[in-house]
């Protein structure tokens, strides 16, 4: 089964579609995690303080 994702950065507009390949069983849960994973690798998660 194809599963596909969106992201909406909400900066300038910036969308993303992700796409990925699951057995027929996979479950909701395996999905989820899986499309979180690819989606959030897309992401700086950096920060710093300034004063």
């Amino acid at each position: 089964m194809i599963v596909k994702a969106f992201a909406n950065y909400g900066f300038a507009g910036t969308e993303m579609e992700f796409e990925e390949e699951f057995p027929d069983d996979a479950t909701d849960e395996e999905i989820e995690a899986t499309m979180k994973d690819i989606v959030y690798e897309q992401v700086d998660w950096s920060w710093r303080k300034v004063d």
